[in-house]
């Protein structure tokens, strides 16, 4: 008996036309921010302004929704470039900086003190006993 197996299980579901949840809302925002600019800029003589902003904004949610880098979407490339020139590329030695401080170790309670295992204490003599034994082989 042969059963179907699913195939592309991983894809998101199309909630608005072709467009996923997600896809649509970067649309959206990008979309109200270069409305919002052209009613400020636009309507007051500013439109030399209003290109410059709204190109790349344009561009940024366009390839937020459907920008795929090495298969992967395209809000993680940004995040981790972003990650990437925001931390320092080399990490420098501190002479004078302290470790941070241990945690303190967990006290277990005296209440079953009688119960626990005594420590196995090994002296030299053990020690070398156990060492000839396992040169040896084991015999």
């Amino acid at each position: 008996m042969q059963f179907k197996v699913p195939q592309n299980i991983d894809m998101q579901d199309r909630i608005i036309g072709p467009l996923t949840l997600g896809q649509f809302f970067y649309l959206l925002f990008g979309g109200l921010i270069i409305y919002i600019l052209f009613n400020k800029l636009v309507l007051e003589g500013l439109s030399f302004f209003f290109w410059i902003l709204a190109i790349p904004i344009g561009l940024l949610s366009f390839a937020m929704a459907f920008l795929k880098v090495n298969d992967r979407p395209f809000p993680y490339f940004f995040l981790a470039a972003i990650r990437f020139l925001s931390q320092p590329r080399q990490r420098v030695w501190q002479h004078g900086a302290e470790a941070p401080p241990k945690k303190p170790a967990k006290a277990k309670p005296d209440g079953d003190s009688a119960a626990a295992a005594p420590k196995k204490s090994l002296d030299a003599v053990k020690v070398n006993e156990l060492a000839d034994i396992l040169d040896k082989g084991g015999s």
